[in-house]
């Protein structure tokens, strides 16, 4: 596969933007590297450290089979599919703060509310992250300024995009530990860092969107969002240190079961940010 890779880099790619391609698949094909995971033991909170990373996987155990035996890499190098606005790149969430997973998944389970103070020109748009059940206090709080004249909510993208506490639609999140220079440096190839310049960036995105991401990349918010990452080409699957799940597959043992036979030194939690499987 690392062969057929390049292949498509250097078809596709140019100058500094086929670099970092060619980069990044010598680095995530490196056999070299060991990765030191986080231990847990079971009923363990789980502690995610400021930079690791989150993704989500749609459908059940197909997916996740796929990840586990190839790694994390963009669409446009494993299927051609190319309707992304970001393009050559895979998606991760990026804790940007030390906090613990059940307070980070009763965060992100909330919404954005998005809202305007003053009127006509002047006026300044906020955008807030509202945790699980905060909606009614917040909303209170905000038609009770006086300086407030309109507000707007929207389901975080982390709802459509991960295990939460109000959707059943995902079941299934990888937690990679980026805790060590080479996670590091892997990570430092990413779509929104705003040390890529224009050029090469458009080997990266929608011609439909290039000119708002270069607005949107050093003006994000709660609502664009401020916590992604777009990792150009993908990362290793042996980053993985835990998997999360929602409630359906918590409570299916055989499922549980099965993730574990593919991962054995990582831990399971659930969406109280509790281990289920230990890993210690």
């Amino acid at each position: 596969m690392k062969e057929k890779y390049i292949e498509y880099a250097k078809n596709t790619f140019k100058d500094k933007a086929l670099d970092l391609v060619l980069e990044q698949i010598e680095m995530f094909y490196d056999d070299n590297i060991k990765v030191n995971y986080t231990k847990y033991k079971k009923y363990d909170d789980v502690c995610l450290k400021k930079g690791t990373f989150i993704h989500g996987i749609f459908g059940d155990l197909e997916g996740f089979d796929w990840i586990v035996e190839n790694g994390f890499i963009g669409s446009d190098f494993s299927s051609n599919k190319t309707n992304n606005k970001i393009k050559h790149s895979i998606g991760m969430w990026n804790i940007k703060e030390d906090i613990l997973l059940k307070e980070y998944i009763n965060n992100y389970s909330g919404f954005t509310v998005t809202y305007t103070i003053g009127r006509g020109p002047g006026s300044k748009e906020i955008s807030e992250l509202i945790p699980y059940h905060k909606f009614d206090e917040v909303t209170e709080r905000l038609n009770n300024r006086d300086d407030v004249w309109m507000y707007f909510g929207d389901q975080t993208k982390e709802v459509r995009f991960l295990p939460s506490l109000v959707s059943s639609k995902v079941q299934i999140a990888f937690i990679l530990n980026m805790d060590s220079d080479y996670a590091r440096k892997m990570s430092m190839c990413d779509v929104w860092n705003t040390n890529l310049d224009k050029d090469t960036l458009r080997e990266f995105l929608d011609y439909r969107y290039y000119e708002k991401f270069l607005d949107e990349r050093f003006n994000r918010n709660a609502s664009t969002t401020d916590r992604e990452s777009a990792i150009i080409f993908g990362l290793p699957s042996k980053l993985i240190e835990g998997v999360f799940v929602g409630r359906k597959i918590e409570h299916d043992i055989e499922k549980l079961n099965y993730i574990k036979s593919k991962l054995p030194n990582c831990y399971i939690c659930n969406l109280d940010g509790k281990v289920i499987f230990e890993n210690y």
